[in-house]
């Protein structure tokens, strides 16, 4: 290519891009009654691009004690985001798909469309993560461990007795992947490494895609698909990792019909016995979905919870002392997980502390809306919660800036009832799954592995940060927050392995 029609080529790009923004600049709501933080207009937020995706949280946290009972807007590059009161959890979450869309936010966020090959608004899965998966746990739960002691085998266990430092986040993903697949496709699929890489790797590339399709208005996106994605790729190189096994799969069932002696019992069999969706590519798109939404986000609150348990190595034996009482009592099965509240109470206070997302639980507005204090919200208008800084409101939480890991345990042990500040159970104090009914329908299958890893781990390692440094801060991207990707942490086998009456040692 030579060099002029490589110049006439980026002028006509970026030519593009400026008429392309212009235009969505042009279509925007008008929101000039609600006050602005941080940048001042969309414009200026495109010259300040990277400051933004670093700034954000500092944006929002000044509005937040600016406009302590009011709204606010911040700029996200193609758009305005209005940051809502806790006061209007309620009747935003009680609001219709007709009012406020969540499938419409979801879409404009990551164009599902251009980067999965399917439609947003395709929620098939969700009833069948509901009807099977949450049902069947008790029955999975032996699978799911014993999946979680290999993996955790494999990537952690140190070669001699001595200390392993260990890539957190790198090793995190991988066990979760192998113990999200032997539910999603079972053995041995969720071994086999290409599958891994392909499920772990690719969420990366499809965020990043979204991200440049973003800021091209709704009539470009099509066409920019075309040049930005890599759907065709991606797409023939997982048909080629599963389609063995459905064609597998689809063989056994007309030679057999609905039912055989070793039929799996995981989510892509129930997908085909319910859907009747038999194509390898609708099948592939599906299963990529399913694992996208599994793998990463859990990978993300595990490394955070390890990350606080090896800064603060005087928790383990607490945790150590519950697991074992529970597991001799009842044995590893997800009953048992149900009495380790120290556990369940570490990982909402991670969630609660470190949080997974500066702005969440996002709407648009489908028609004009109004607000609990009477603010108008015109159509077409993105809205978000502020949820990093509520659940560090000191008018709900006591001593909300710093990390208590049994917080939430000592609260249950006063109630009567004592399930009410699970890590699972929605409440508008922590907003870790959502609220609601679009709140994470899998979010029992995902307290299932981290419970089990955490309780697994402590059993069975001692872990520090590496050179007793203090933990990295976790990375603000945008609205996302993740655990540092440099963080290490010391692994050692324990000496004396621990054991329960009739089952191995681990």
């Amino acid at each position: 290519m030579d060099l002029p029609f490589t110049i006439y080529l980026i002028a006509g790009v970026c030519a593009v891009l400026v008429v392309a923004c212009s235009f969505q600049l042009l279509r925007r709501p008008n929101l000039d009654h609600i006050p602005v933080v941080g940048h001042s207009s969309l414009l200026a937020s495109y010259w300040f691009t990277k400051g933004l995706e670093v700034d954000l949280a500092r944006f929002v946290q000044e509005g937040c004690n600016k406009y302590k009972s009011g709204v606010f807007r911040v700029a996200n590059l193609t758009h305005w985001v209005v940051c809502l009161h806790r006061s209007d959890l309620e009747r935003v979450m009680k609001a219709s798909e007709d009012h406020l869309s969540a499938f419409k936010a979801m879409e404009k966020s990551l164009k599902m469309k251009h980067t999965f090959g399917i439609n947003t608004n395709d929620a098939r899965h969700r009833p069948l993560i509901r009807s099977r998966l949450t049902r069947n746990l008790s029955v999975l739960y032996a699978d799911v461990r014993d999946e979680i002691v290999a993996a955790c085998s494999e990537f952690l266990d140190p070669k001699h007795n001595e200390w392993k430092p260990v890539p957190v986040l790198h090793a995190i993903l991988k066990i979760v992947g192998r113990a999200s697949n032997r539910v999603i496709v079972g053995l041995p699929l969720c071994r086999d490494s290409d599958w891994l890489d392909f499920n772990i790797n690719y969420p990366r590339a499809i965020v990043a895609e979204a991200r440049t399709l973003r800021l091209f208005p709704n009539f470009m996106v099509p066409l920019a698909a075309k040049f930005v994605t890599n759907l065709s790729g991606r797409t023939n190189r997982g048909v080629a990792l599963i389609s063995p096994l459905i064609k597998e799969r689809l063989q056994r069932m007309e030679a057999e019909g609905t039912d055989w002696c070793d039929k799996p019992n995981d989510y892509l069999q129930w997908w085909l016995d319910t859907l009747h969706e038999t194509c390898p590519i609708l099948v592939m798109r599906r299963m990529l979905s399913i694992n996208f939404a599994a793998i990463h986000s859990t990978s993300h609150a595990f490394s955070q919870a390890l990350l606080n348990l090896a800064e603060n190595p005087q928790h383990a034996q607490v945790l150590r002392d519950e697991v074992e009482a529970v597991v001799n009592k009842h044995g590893w099965t997800k009953e048992a997980l149900s009495k380790m509240r120290k556990v369940d109470s570490f990982f909402k206070e991670t969630q609660r502390f470190e949080g997974t997302s500066v702005l969440s639980l996002t709407r648009i507005a489908m028609s004009d809306f109004t607000l609990a204090d009477g603010t108008s919200i015109p159509r077409g208008t993105i809205l978000a919660f502020p949820v990093y800084e509520m659940h560090h409101d000191d008018s709900v939480f006591e001593n909300p800036n710093a990390f208590e890991p049994f917080r939430f345990a000592e609260t249950r042990n006063k109630e009567s009832k004592g399930s009410g500040h699970q890590m699972v159970t929605l409440t508008p104090d922590v907003l870790s799954f959502g609220l609601g009914t679009h709140a994470c329908p899998g979010r029992f299958f995902a307290a299932t592995v981290l419970k089990t890893m955490l309780a697994h781990i402590v059993m069975s390692y001692d872990v520090k940060l590496e050179g007793g440094k203090s933990r990295p801060q976790s990375l603000r991207m945008g609205r996302s927050i993740v655990p540092n990707p440099t963080a290490k942490v010391m692994f050692q086998k324990r000496a004396n392995n621990y054991s329960v009456p009739g089952q191995m040692n681990c």
